[in-house]
């Protein structure tokens, strides 16, 4: 049985599609990126991982990765 939610998903149209250029210079597709429902931002899908990216805010500072 489908349910609504995975009919959704199913539906969704990347806004901009990832390739990536092996080494004879042939493009694959590597992920997707689909516009955030809040904000103007994107969740990118890239392999088994899924990265969220929005435009920097005026008011923070950039966090420091370990």
């Amino acid at each position: 049985m489908t349910t609504e939610n995975q009919i959704a998903k199913a539906k969704k149209v990347p806004t901009f599609v990832i390739y990536e250029r092996n080494a004879e210079g042939k493009l694959t597709r590597a992920g997707a990126a689909f516009a955030h429902g809040k904000g103007a931002g994107f969740n990118i899908l890239v392999g088994d991982k899924v990265y969220t990216a929005f435009p920097p805010s005026l008011n923070s500072a950039p966090e420091k990765s370990a």
